[in-house]
């Protein structure tokens, strides 16, 4: 593996097209791995837990980033990316003891390496580091890995009670449904059937559960769904009914928890049930939110026979029934309760501010106005308001509550995020965002924002430049011209020193891991710019050409040798043309307008122009379809009605937000990116034949030769075009 410098840079933006008042954002921490959840200890600093095992600490005033601890988990790899094994495991969620500050003990959830079970454990801190070897487990719930199974939750909150609350998912594989209830009672088809998790009273899957931390382990406290003694329920559960309750937040006043529920994928009602709806949950006290056998506001599922997909008995939501053969709980489950909101891929007439397209809900914090707190991000109207957000519409609303805790309005409240996937509010009122990346999996780009309201004060913008020689500059633009101190900080394992002040540094100072400008104006805002020392990068590709020639032109070939580490069958080889124009933009590109309406539409939560995602790129879109002339209208088709398979396992939904005009603009540029390109796949020597000339095309330009394999760097040189 080789090492390089890995330059970014932490900028502070101005988010003045909200609702409400504006507010302002500095980004703390950046260049994490799958982020999943934070959890804000009382001296300010903020714990992260990331999906492949990485537990860190950040301090906000600086920007520094600690690895803690690494906890042996079983997570999907990006070697072996396309696994139907453990989808969605790993280090899953996080939270600090209500006496933290005194016991240095926290809580992790996890897919244990050694066990196919998820299990949640008490830590301890020693010298600040997680030391492993004071786990002790408090709950082992066994789980599926296999056939593509999902929904593990995860998320960990204190109440003001001091009981520990703990969400988990329905562990079950969604596919197999198309979409609807995944009830499926047939012999070897159990790891798609919710029955026997979230619908079960006695199993931990797929609910809500509380407990009360002991030294030696737990208690079981009053108020939960069921009392101890019976065979068959368990008393830990506070709510039952869940598909993947992913995040949660408890009232810091009342103790209600809030939950956003993942919902199914069905784009329409059917004879086998509703459309599928998100959802965000309120539970005052303990009970059933209905799944798999209702969702929404109580939207019925009827029993189904998957082995002819007849349908039977439609679900009484006031006395709902599991008649499963996998249930090992109770067949007379208590009344189904309805969401707090709901909303499906299309248009809601019930909550129109929720928008349209992919889903994935969340719930945040709860605010209430203080005056005596040095932050409040909202104001005194909005009081007792209860903040959501959605990990693929990347919003975030503020939903008021009256005083029995009902709804009464929503508003958005932030809009542009980045895979918004945990939040919490600090004493002072201060608001931390963790956003996940811009990936499904493998972000290396996940970030922390800390959100506070404008002060009429903006901070510096900075930016680090690696001058060579370990020489580094700083460049500083503050938005009121106000003159800034430059303060150069490094880290060292568990160490951060100032090493100097002033706009250039260089480093003269063995092992630092990450060098830091910190920025500060005369009015105390502060902006942070990072340079992370000794990354570790992927493996390279390299080329060979036998015979390289000084230009090449349309329609000849290019010989070529790839070496590297890879799989051959993995191996693409491509050439883009680029037109003599004086300027790239370093990859393909849409146009401008296209571009415009694909991020107001939101694909980009599923794909990226030249980089697979949850969903193709939509260069390889491009080039599948390249020869195929139904191939805009038979898109356009799957654009309207949703599909699954052509690229992988999770379905596209409904496109409802995009009319019959807006999906050929869409996709008329999508399918444009071929032009100009050649691609050879499965070859690590061979010929390459550039494509003909494109319409108008000029003398001149150049070829970018590029080949890409998962899990390498990938080879690129430019050769002129004749």
């Amino acid at each position: 593996m080789k090492k390089s410098p890995l330059l970014c840079f932490l900028s502070l933006v101005l988010l003045s097209d909200l609702a409400s008042a504006a507010l302002l954002t500095t980004f703390i921490a950046s260049d994490l791995r799958d982020p999943m959840e934070i959890s804000l200890a009382p001296n300010g600093d903020v714990f992260v837990v990331e999906r492949e095992g990485r537990v860190l600490r950040v301090v906000p005033a600086t920007g520094t980033m600690f690895v803690i601890g690494q906890v042996p988990v079983t997570a999907l790899k990006e070697e072996n990316k396309n696994s139907s094994w453990a989808r969605e495991d790993g280090l899953l969620g996080i939270t600090l003891d209500p006496d933290f500050a005194k016991n240095q003990r926290l809580y992790l959830y996890y897919s244990a390496a050694d066990k196919m079970l998820n299990r949640l454990s008490r830590f301890s801190l020693k010298d600040g580091l997680l030391d492993l070897s004071s786990e002790q487990m408090l709950l082992e719930i066994p789980s599926d890995r296999r056939d593509r199974v999902c929904h593990h939750g995860g998320s960990l909150a204190f109440g003001k009670d001091g009981l520990l609350y703990l969400s988990t998912g329905d562990n079950t594989n969604p596919f197999e449904s198309n979409g609807v209830a995944p009830i499926d009672d047939r012999d070897g088809h159990d790891h798609a059937n919710a029955m026997r998790s979230a619908g079960n009273t006695n199993d931990l899957r797929g609910k809500v559960l509380r407990i009360k931390p002991t030294e030696k382990g737990y208690e079981i406290p009053e108020g939960n769904l069921f009392p101890t003694g019976n065979a068959k329920a368990r008393p830990e559960i506070f709510v039952m009914g869940c598909r993947n309750p992913f995040r949660m937040s408890i009232d810091p006043k009342t103790n209600t928890v809030y939950w956003g529920e993942v919902g199914p994928d069905a784009g329409n009602p059917s004879d086998k049930g509703p459309a599928g709806h998100d959802e965000v949950n309120q539970a005052k006290t303990a009970g059933n939110h209905g799944w798999p056998f209702v969702i929404a506001d109580n939207q019925p599922y009827p029993l189904v026979d998957f082995t002819n997909g007849t349908t039977g008995v439609m679900t009484d939501p006031k006395a709902p029934k599991n008649p499963s053969k996998l249930n090992t709980g109770l067949t007379d489950l208590p009344p189904a309760r309805q969401a707090l909101i709901w909303y499906p891929y299309a248009d809601s007439e019930k909550f129109p501010l929720m928008g349209t397209g992919g889903r994935n809900a969340m719930a945040g914090p709860v605010f209430y106005y203080d005056a005596k707190r040095p932050h409040n991000i909202l104001g005194e109207a909005d009081d007792r308001s209860l903040i959501t957000f959605e990990w693929m519409r990347n919003k975030a609303w503020k939903v008021k509550l009256d005083e029995n805790e009902n709804f009464v309005k929503m508003e958005v409240l932030l809009d542009g995020l980045q895979h918004p996937m945990d939040m919490e509010m600090a004493a002072d009122g201060s608001l931390f965002l963790l956003e996940y990346g811009s990936e499904w999996y493998f972000n290396t780009n996940g970030r922390i924002r800390l959100i506070l309201p404008d002060s009429g004060n903006q901070a510096p913008q900075v930016k680090i430049e690696d001058r060579g020689n370990k020489t580094y500059a700083v460049t500083v633009n503050d938005p009121e011209n106000q003159k800034c101190e430059v303060v150069w900080y490094g880290t060292k394992g568990q160490k951060d020193a100032v090493l100097g002040k002033g706009e250039n540094y260089t480093l003269n100072i063995d092992g630092v891991e990450q060098l830091r400008a910190v920025v500060t104006d005369e009015k105390g805002q502060r902006g942070i710019a990072r340079v992370l020392l000794n990354a570790a990068t992927m493996p390279e590709l390299t080329f060979s050409f036998p015979k390289k020639p000084s230009a090449i032109g349309f329609g000849e070939t290019l010989t070529f040798q790839v070496a590297g580490a890879m799989q051959e069958k993995d191996l693409v080889v491509r050439a883009r043309y680029i037109a003599p124009t004086g300027h790239d933009a370093g990859g393909p590109v849409l146009p401008g307008e296209a571009a415009k309406l694909i991020e107001a539409k939101q694909c980009l939560a599923c794909h990226q122009v030249d980089t697979n995602s949850v969903g193709p790129s939509y260069l390889n879109v491009a080039m599948r379809y390249r020869d195929d002339p139904a191939a805009l209208k038979n898109l356009q088709k799957k654009l309207s009605t949703g599909g699954a398979g052509a690229w992988g396992e999770i379905p596209m939904p409904p496109q409802a937000a995009v009319n019959e005009q807006e999906s050929a603009e869409i996709l008329q540029a999508i399918l444009g990116l071929s032009q100009g390109m050649a691609e050879l796949k499965s070859k690590s020597a061979g010929e390459l034949r550039m494509p003909a000339a494109p319409e108008g095309a000029a003398a001149g330009g150049a070829w970018e030769i590029i080949a890409t394999a998962p899990m390498h760097t990938s080879a690129k040189i430019r050769i002129p075009a004749k």
